[in-house]
């Protein structure tokens, strides 16, 4: 059994968030033949399992960056938040540059407490819309776990200097050009958190080897459980294949790439 994780935004679908015949017909070949499938992504584990299910696939997700894991139901198997001063000291990082970051909580109807002028991109704050409340950042971090901050579709410029300060600090953090807002987003998670901490969790959860994982992703934030997995792969000429030159590669989502997997392990276990 070869634990399967992908990727969502660019990997198993394009811009369009829908993915092609040929990868959903992968994606229940290799459930049929016993390979658990397992999405991992930056966003939130709500809208993931929306778009999943919009696309008839009912997958288990790592969200968040690897800050949460659930089941197709929505039952919880990972959770980590910042530590109530990691939190503090992220969300300092952000105001000692001018910017009101978003910060995801885990509510029944919320997943993002929205300050009141928030720093991202107006097109990411309407998409929150019946997800997200007011607040200000400050008060939440004092008041609840927290998950995950983020600034999307902003200018690069802006980002790098708390990027560089967060790195300097230890937390997990992805600074990359956006894929579905202009510009670049920063995504912050606690210390030691990426999409890896949340395939272990997975693996543990249903009895799967960490050691056999075939991992298949696109961008920076895909990098650490690129090179956590036993065998990566990545979308030719995607910026995770330019930081993993040594790692096979599949076509783009809109050549229906994914839906070469099947055989590529097919190979594999033949070898």
């Amino acid at each position: 059994m070869t634990l399967v994780v992908t990727d969502l935004d660019g990997t198993l679908w394009g811009r369009d968030t829908v993915a092609g015949p040929a990868t959903r017909a992968a994606v229940a070949e290799l459930r049929a033949a016993g390979h658990p499938v397992l999405a991992a992504t930056a966003r939130r584990p709500r809208g993931a399992h929306a778009l999943l299910a919009a696309n008839d696939l009912p997958l288990p997700v790592v969200g968040l960056n690897g800050a949460v894991g659930e089941r197709p139901d929505g039952t919880r198997f990972h959770a980590v938040p910042f530590a109530p001063a990691d939190a503090e000291r992220a969300l300092a990082a952000f105001s000692a540059h001018g910017l009101s970051p978003c910060v995801y909580v885990l509510e029944r109807d919320v997943d993002v407490a929205l300050p009141p002028l928030p720093s991202t991109h107006p097109g990411h704050a309407a998409s929150l819309a019946g997800v997200r409340r007011t607040a200000e950042p400050a008060a939440v971090v004092a008041a609840q776990p927290v998950f995950a901050f983020s600034v999307l579709g902003r200018p690069e410029e802006l980002l790098r200097p708390v990027a560089d300060v967060l790195d300097a600090e230890g937390f997990g953090h992805d600074i990359a050009p956006e894929p579905i807002w202009p510009d670049w987003g920063l995504t912050v998670m606690a210390p030691g958190i990426s999409k890896w901490a949340g395939v272990e969790a997975y693996a543990a959860a249903v009895g799967a080897d960490p050691g056999a994982v075939l991992a298949v992703g696109d961008n920076t934030n895909d990098v650490p459980l690129l090179r956590a997995a036993a065998w990566p792969l990545t979308v030719a000429g995607s910026r995770a294949a330019v930081l993993l030159p040594g790692a096979p590669t599949i076509p783009p989502p809109a050549v229906d790439g994914w839906a070469e997997i099947p055989a590529l392990l097919r190979r594999r276990a033949a070898a």
